[in-house]
């Protein structure tokens, strides 16, 4: 069992099309800054479920092993980059940069109509 249980999002409208799955992964370098950056990850969380345009958001935690997994399904790439353009999102990138261990973040065709997870989303980076 998760530490932290899985923080699931969808919105009342998946909309059409495919749109775009965004996968991301974050790994911090020290423990000591679990709890400011789930801070800021709860914001951009809520910032995502009022963002235009999107349509699902998983965020997974796991602080003992200082990484945090998010996939989120968007209409298009432009909702996409309107979005990592507004803070908290952009002033948070900014802050966590140099205390990034990794950072990956891969963009994948959606499903029209399926909310992508966290295990689809692992198939698809397999």
């Amino acid at each position: 069992m998760p530490v932290i249980p899985d923080l699931p999002w969808t919105a009342d409208s998946v909309g059409d099309g495919p749109g775009v799955v965004m996968v991301t992964h974050l790994h911090l370098r020290r423990f000591r800054d679990i709890p400011a950056f789930f801070r800021d990850s709860l914001a951009i969380r809520t910032q995502t479920m009022a963002a235009p345009g999107a349509r699902s958001l998983y965020l997974r935690a796991q602080p003992l092993a200082r990484h945090f997994t998010t996939v989120s399904w968007w209409d298009d790439d432009a909702a996409v980059h309107a979005f990592v353009r507004t803070d908290p999102h952009r002033a948070a990138m900014r802050r966590w940069h140099a205390e990034m261990r990794e950072f990956s973040n891969r963009s994948y065709p959606g499903t029209e109509g399926v909310v992508p997870t966290l295990k689809t989303a692992a198939a698809l980076s397999a």
